[in-house]
């Protein structure tokens, strides 16, 4: 279900991409907007593969249509949905994510993690539901009571954080309002520090993706 709400999310009305095929488990989608084309990958998975992995099965599932496109390396995001087993072990997957994220050559590349029990809170919610909940106040102060508890609007914050497509649905003072928010709760609870730090990186760059992920990689290789 994880899958089809991303692929509700690239296809609403504020996103704007289409469907164009799916082949061994990768969903391909397009986007045009006057001269400007942007694509989009999906893939779910319970195992993690190398960033460079990624790069070569996407080189040979990509339809020719595509393909022919000279735009489609450098203006592709891949986002790859991880199952893991709980929250409490997002520690073993810190390395393997950060590496595939990390890799600076064809696509950019976005791991969204979550947890059985995520799942089971989205459950038959569409894409229009998880909208309006990450506005939710009071689902907002129970996340906030236990960052690290699974819920509905943690799997949501997520969600919106690492979707580089999505904003948040309010106007811009309500949009810098609550980023801040989600940004100061991950940083609370140290299982999720990992998605705290490259939050912080893509609000210091004003929400450029670009400029984060470039900071990003400079960062990790001066370390």
């Amino acid at each position: 279900m994880i899958k089809e709400i991303v692929g509700q999310a690239a296809t609403s009305s504020g996103c704007g991409f289409y469907f164009v095929s799916s082949k061994n488990g990768y969903d391909f989608y397009k986007k045009i907007d006057g001269d400007d084309r942007r694509f989009l990958v999906l893939h779910e998975t319970t195992n993690l593969k190398s960033a460079d992995s990624y790069n070569f099965e996407i080189e040979e599932m990509t339809p020719e249509e595509l393909k022919r496109d000279p735009a489609f390396q450098k203006n592709t995001d891949l986002v790859v949905l991880l199952g893991i087993d709980s929250l409490g072990e997002l520690f073993l997957h810190e390395k393997s994510i950060f590496s595939v994220e990390e890799n600076p050559y064809y696509y950019k590349k976005y791991v969204l993690y979550f947890s059985p029990e995520e799942r089971e809170f989205i459950g038959d919610l569409n894409f229009s539901d998880l909208s309006e909940i990450i506005l939710n106040r009071e689902k907002f102060k129970g996340y906030k009571s236990e960052p690290s508890k699974p819920s509905i609007y943690s799997i949501v914050a997520r969600l919106f954080i690492k979707l580089p497509f999505l904003k948040v649905p309010v106007d811009e003072k309500e949009l810098k309002d609550v980023n801040k928010i989600l940004s100061s709760e991950l940083s609370d609870n140290n299982l999720l520090d990992f998605d705290s730090h490259i939050e912080s990186i893509v609000m210091s760059n004003n929400g450029d993706m670009d400029l984060a992920l470039t900071e990003y990689v400079n960062e990790k290789m001066e370390d």
